[in-house]
């Protein structure tokens, strides 16, 4: 299982480690405004920047797990450390993310029983 941690400041990396039952990690082009295909079909434009997104499906959570994790994704912009799949390495790579949409699956409600199983989340590097 990959790790992803999740924290408000970048000292503070261990904010929240994720227990993902999934995780996709993309690498999303920024292309400029000037992008698109020519009267000949070939494409043309400037490549700005390459950002990455991460995507997880968390395991079960209780209901303290789930306020920390929403206290850290509710800030405006927060950090994320994971291992870089372009490291030949396998190294860790830290970025700073806002959070996509968040969903909370409702297991059970029941006293002393994993409130929310399956919980995704989106990261999108700043």
């Amino acid at each position: 299982m990959a790790n992803i941690y999740i924290g408000k400041t970048e000292s503070n990396m261990q904010g929240f480690r994720v227990k993902q039952g999934s995780l996709n990690v993309g690498k999303n082009k920024i292309w400029s405004e000037n992008t698109g295909r020519v009267s000949n079909g070939d494409m043309t434009g400037d490549l700005v920047a390459t950002k990455y997104k991460l995507e997880a499906t968390l395991n079960a959570m209780g209901q303290a797990e789930s306020a920390a994790l929403d206290d850290i994704i509710s800030e405006d912009f927060f950090y994320a450390k994971f291992i870089n799949p372009a490291s030949s390495s396998g190294g860790w790579k830290t970025i700073k993310v806002y959070g996509g949409d968040v969903t909370y699956p409702v297991y059970s409600y029941a006293t002393g029983n994993l409130r929310y199983v399956g919980t995704g989340i989106s990261l999108i590097e700043k």
